[in-house]
């Protein structure tokens, strides 16, 4: 059953089936455009250049290290929302699997997170590759903290993918609820904008979001030491974040394997 821990023998298979699936969402994501796979780095590319005008042109926001910063944020944010808002549907668009499947459900949804994490690997190696050579990324031991928070961003995403899809089954309202939280967390997690704006007595709860968390270190591993991160908060404030995410992750797995032997009938 979709909601039993798989067998040692059949781990391999579920490795290879998600493998499979998310390769196949990939490419049919860009079947029948002009451009291709080139979207995948084009998208983020326009989101950057309309924020960018609108926040150095009209705002004058012009710290010197903003518009990498900017390019971060909204790399990390791209792949957030693509992993859950891709997610959400992973089950009640496949109703045609579901009611026949003879696999773990939860590849569904696993897939889709492997396929948005494609695409961010795709931004980040060419981030790396054009702001590097530059001299605008300024690597060095800090830069190791990127590995973990891309670990975190992983299990964030996927944690509140699994829990909109099993959501979403039942209650098609949570499409549009999601929809217009992911615009509210554009701004909420500051990404258009450095963390350093925030008062120093608003910083703490503003990195009460695991989000907002994520980008700003972030940016402090690739783009800028002077970025403000949470390792200026003070003692288990800093790990509030981090908590919050594996939760999330634990709650939606929870609640998937909880609600998955009732997905065929409720499709």
């Amino acid at each position: 059953m979709a909601t039993q821990a798989l067998p040692a023998g059949r781990t391999t298979r579920y490795l290879s089936l998600t493998r499979e699936l998310a390769l196949t969402n990939f490419k049919l994501k860009y079947t029948g455009s002009v451009l291709g796979y080139l979207w995948s780095l084009m998208k983020p590319a326009l989101y950057f250049g309309v924020l960018y005008t609108i926040f150095v042109h009209v705002f004058r926001l012009n710290q010197r290290d903003f518009p990498l910063e900017l390019l971060v944020g909204i790399v990390v944010f791209t792949f957030f929302a693509e992993c859950t808002s891709n997610s959400l549907g992973a089950i009640s668009g496949n109703a045609h699997l579901v009611r026949k499947a003879l696999f773990p459900l939860s590849a569904l949804v696993v897939s889709q997170s492997i396929t948005a994490l494609i695409t961010l690997s795709i931004n980040l190696s060419l981030i790396v590759a054009v702001a590097g050579p530059l001299g605008r990324l300024h690597l060095g031991l800090q830069s190791l903290l990127a590995l973990p928070l891309l670990l975190e961003l992983y299990l964030l995403a996927l944690g509140l993918g699994m829990l909109l899809a099993s959501l979403h089954v039942f209650f098609h309202d949570v499409a549009h609820i999601w929809e217009v939280m992911t615009q509210f967390m554009l701004y909420g997690a500051g990404v258009v904008f450095p963390a350093s704006l925030i008062p120093l007595r608003w910083r703490g709860a503003f990195f009460l979001n695991p989000l907002a968390q994520i980008v700003e270190d972030m940016r402090r591993a690739l783009v800028t030491p002077a970025a403000a991160w949470t390792g200026q908060l003070v003692g288990w404030e800093a790990a509030i974040p981090i908590i919050l995410s594996v939760a999330l992750f634990g709650a939606g797995l929870l609640c998937f394997r909880r609600l998955a032997p009732t997905f065929a009938e409720s499709l």
